[in-house]
């Protein structure tokens, strides 16, 4: 999978000072990659439409309207032993698709991981474990003091990464990593009017 390119200009600059910047790391942490998982935002189905039932004539004393009763007083959807059963909503099959292509296609798989050593304040050398068979790369890396995203520029490619949080099954808050796909997958599928596709990578790396 291609990655969305950072301008010319920004990627010289990062490769400059990726290339010639022997300063020493006063700063430096890891995101290993557990599990990756997509976001796929696609538009509301249209609601169908809602025939008017059929009159019965008669009035039996029977309320036949939804979440009314049926002859005996059982609540519709309650007429099974131990109430109705909700059934799972079905995946849709374009969304299922999409969640595996960002799944197979991501740089770093699972196992795999990122290292950033500030040099400087906002930037530094990148090490990524790819989990793949390219091995361990290098690149460079940009972030700004404060912000909640990190650009990442390794193999030719870049990926603006949105730092967030999830709680983890341990209960502790650990650190998610988001790329925004939408404009590749728009590109990919013109006809679906995807409105958002999100890779999600979650780390081991506590927030604090």
């Amino acid at each position: 999978m291609k990655g969305r390119h950072i301008p010319t200009l920004l990627a010289a600059l990062l490769l400059t000072v990726g290339c010639s910047d022997d300063s020493e790391v006063f700063y430096s942490i890891s995101y290993p990659v557990v599990r990756i998982d997509a976001a796929v935002t696609l538009p509301e189905p249209e609601p169908e439409p809602n025939p008017e039932e059929p009159s019965t004539g008669e009035d039996s004393g029977t309320d036949t309207s939804e979440g009314g009763t049926t002859e005996g007083g059982t609540t519709e959807g309650d007429a099974t032993e131990g109430g109705a059963t909700e059934e799972p909503e079905p995946v849709d099959p374009l969304v299922a698709q999409i969640q595996a292509e960002v799944a197979a296609e991501a740089l770093v798989q699972p196992g795999g991981g990122y290292t950033l050593d500030f040099t400087r304040y906002n930037r530094g050398p990148l090490t990524v474990d790819t989990a793949t068979e390219n091995g361990t790369v290098d690149g460079v890396f940009f972030k700004e003091p404060g912000a909640t995203q990190i650009n990442l520029f390794f193999l030719g490619q870049t990926y603006a990464c949105t730092l967030s949080s999830y709680t983890d099954t341990d209960g502790k808050n650990k650190v998610l990593l988001t790329v925004d796909l939408t404009a590749l997958y728009q590109e990919r599928y013109p006809s679906a009017n995807i409105q958002k596709v999100q890779r999600l990578e979650y780390t081991s790396t506590p927030t604090n």
